[in-house]
């Protein structure tokens, strides 16, 4: 284009400028939300691989796995719960599901509750089946680096594992929660308790470091807390066994705690620290790490984010050496444990550790001295209130004949209660009967319960009539019958007083003037046969 004075000129269009606006990364609290859940399955682009090829091994049944040649491997043999007739599976027969813990790309986790020793452990079960024998032999690996590490209180304790319908399962021990679920929870952790975490868990990996292996996925979806408070080490499904040279399959794990040098395919004890140092990073200030940009990559190299300026200078120069860019200048765990503050805070935590070791074994021991009590109190309050009720039922037995207290007052004269044709005579005329009769009164019937009375016996002192006089006579039947001649009686104004006394004795006498009785101190046993045999006598005497 050209202008009035024939000079050309130019004429440019604005273009837009876009620069980078650093953006500071969020918080957990603020953000608000829980945590994102786990991905859906890919979908299945075509059939799997066991249509066409036969599985190798394929057995639909139990299968104990192992790689130890010293490992118990009878445990379904010898299990009391397993029955191979039924059809279902070992692991439903002998555990039972309490709560489903978590899901994750390569399996689910279950609380499970042994059914033979009732015991609580985690179960995880692989998500899909075998795909083929290869992918059986990658999955059996994991149960392999179980094995090769040795028990200790900062990795989660392996029990056992086994395969049944192409699926994995290995028991391990149950924890309390996870690391991920503390740091969703509590978003302002106390940077002591940050600090113990992270003694825990650098013991953790000396061990595994020891033990030539790395764990290549440490975040807090795979730190646990146990009942005993500690930190510990879990999901060892990609662990990397370095004795085995360079001949392993290493695969990458979060990017969010993923090492700078593991994207140049370099893999060791480096990368772990790395790791570590992020999952602390994130307690401490309680951020959303990022998964990529422009802070994941000052993250990679060594640049701490502002929220970092509010933990305590020790914790910022710790935080330094575990992420420094170069895996060569990183702190080693040894390195790390070695510290002057690491070691106040082992002084500490040893402290600490002890009281609550000494709190659990007295709480334990309070609980089986109650428990103890309370079997004792069960035992010695059992046979006591057993004496008591069959003493209860004796009292109320023999308050029926008992009438210690109750005075039963008959008066009348011999003229208006006796006459010639009249049943009844006074006890005290009783006292003319034999010694045989007495014999027969003392001696209780069978299958009936005697209540001896020791008291003064004035009416009863002498024997009834003789059962071998002329005077006795028998029914139709044959069977004998006891009577006994009537005494006359003197008729008289007289009134009679016949009273039971407090010893439980019937007396009578006349109210005028009471005549001596002699007594005796004689046991006297009263029978209900034997007081109707006495009132027969006495009513076939009156008939004779």
């Amino acid at each position: 284009m050209f202008s009035n004075s024939g000079t050309s000129v130019s004429f440019h269009r604005p273009a837009p400028v876009f620069t980078t606006e650093e953006r500071p990364l969020s918080t957990k609290k603020a953000r608000g939300t829980p945590r994102f859940a786990a991905p859906p399955r890919a979908p299945v682009k075509s059939c799997p691989v066991t249509r066409i090829f036969s599985r190798v091994n394929d057995c639909d049944g139990p299968q104990p796995v192992s790689f130890r040649e010293d490992s118990d491997t009878s445990f379904i043999v010898q299990s009391s719960v397993y029955s191979a007739k039924k059809p279902e599976l070992y692991f439903e027969q002998c555990y039972t599901i309490e709560e489903k813990l978590g899901a994750g790309s390569f399996g689910e986790v279950y609380r499970v509750r042994s059914k033979e020793d009732g015991s609580l452990y985690a179960c995880k079960k692989t998500l899909l089946r075998f795909r083929g024998e290869g992918d059986r032999q990658r999955r059996m690996k994991e149960v392999q680096k179980h094995e090769k590490l040795a028990k200790h209180n900062n990795c989660v304790q392996f029990y056992r594992a086994w395969e049944e319908r192409q699926h994995l399962y290995l028991l391990t021990e149950l924890c309390r929660t996870s690391l991920a679920d503390v740091a969703e929870d509590r978003h302002d952790l106390p940077e002591s308790v940050v600090w113990e975490y992270l003694v825990d868990l650098l013991q953790g990996v000396r061990h595994l470091h020891n033990h030539k292996l790395v764990h290549m996925d440490i975040k807090p979806d795979n730190i646990f807390i146990g009942f005993d408070g500690l930190c510990k080490l879990g999901d060892f499904g990609l662990v990397i066994d370095l004795s085995q040279g360079s001949d392993h399959e290493a695969v990458e794990g979060d990017p969010k705690y993923l090492a700078p040098e593991v994207m140049k395919l370099e893999f060791g004890p480096p990368a772990d620290l790395f790791s570590l140092g992020m999952t602390i990073l994130e307690l401490a200030t309680d951020l959303d790490l990022p998964k990529h940009g422009d802070a994941w990559q000052k993250l990679r190299q060594g640049e701490l984010p502002p929220a970092a300026n509010g933990v305590s200078k020790e914790l910022q120069k710790l935080l330094l050496g575990l992420l420094h860019p170069d895996p060569k200048k990183r702190l080693t765990a040894d390195h790390a444990l070695s510290l002057p503050v690491i070691k106040r805070v082992l002084i500490r935590k040893g402290i600490k550790d002890a009281l609550r070791k000494s709190v659990m074994r007295v709480k334990t021991l309070m609980t089986q001295t109650w428990f103890f009590i309370v079997f004792c109190l069960f035992f010695l309050v059992k046979p006591v209130t057993c004496l008591w009720k069959r003493t209860s039922e004796d009292n109320l037995d023999t308050s029926k004949f008992n009438t210690s207290g109750i005075n039963i007052t008959t008066d009348f004269s011999d003229g208006e209660g006796l006459d010639e044709h009249s049943l009844a005579q006074p006890l005290c005329d009783l006292s003319s009967s034999s010694s045989e009769g007495s014999q027969f009164l003392s001696k209780p019937c069978v299958n009936s319960t005697p209540i001896s009375y020791g008291k003064n016996c004035n009416s009863m002192m002498t024997s009834p009539t003789n059962r071998s006089s002329p005077h006795s006579s028998s029914y139709d039947d044959g069977s004998p019958v006891l009577f006994r001649k009537p005494t006359p009686l003197s008729r008289s104004n007289h009134s009679f007083r016949q009273q039971m006394n407090d010893s439980g004795a019937l007396s009578s006498s006349t109210r005028d003037q009471l005549s001596p009785i002699n007594m005796s101190n004689e046991t006297f046993l009263i029978t209900s046969k034997n007081l109707i045999s006495l009132f027969n006598a006495a009513e076939f005497d009156d008939d004779d």
